[in-house]
């Protein structure tokens, strides 16, 4: 198997366990938001830091989910212009959305780890009903962001696999 194959299985393998891991996660908060409405109702007490976590997860799992949705094709685009242009026309078309997702995401990265730095070495942290530090809730960001980036480009380049004759959007584009 070639270098490059088995990097691509590395991203997958990474890309579905991020994905696996928030879906585990918002279970987690489900079942949580149900035992502490249970436990309100009933007099017992609440969990206060529920909410906190649960936009903690909500915000970081997109992030991080964000990728696989990318390379399964599941993500929000609107078809018509490239259903209806020729396949070479829709397939620049493609790559140059792709590009400018591969650049708005370098872009994202870049400034979001600046920005992760800057929480590091300040030692700035969120007060709410949790104290956490300010960079592991930023680190979704530049991670996420990275994995786009690197999908992106990938798609600039398998772009055959993604506008085909009869084009699907919800085939899965093939490397």
């Amino acid at each position: 198997m070639s270098p490059f194959r088995l990097i691509i299985r590395g991203l997958d393998a990474i890309m579905e366990s991020l994905c696996v891991a928030f879906g585990l996660v918002l279970g987690a908060i489900i079942v949580l938001i149900c035992v502490d409405i249970f436990s309100r109702n009933l007099s017992i007490g609440s969990l206060p830091w529920m909410v906190e976590i649960t936009e903690y997860a909500m915000y970081g799992g997109t992030f991080l989910a964000a990728p696989w949705v990318l390379r399964q094709g599941s993500h929000v685009r609107v078809d018509l212009l490239l259903i209806s242009l020729p396949k070479k026309a829709a397939q620049r078309l493609e790559q140059t959305t792709d590009v400018c997702g591969f650049f708005v995401s370098l872009v994202m990265a870049y400034y979001g780890s600046v920005v992760v730095l800057d929480a590091y070495r300040f030692k700035m942290q969120q007060f709410k009903s949790l104290v956490v530090p300010e960079w592991i809730l930023l680190l979704p960001i530049v991670i996420g962001c990275t994995l786009l980036a690197i999908e992106f480009l990938l798609r600039i380049f398998r772009v055959e696999g993604v506008v085909a004759e009869k084009y699907n959007p919800a085939d899965r584009p093939t490397i």
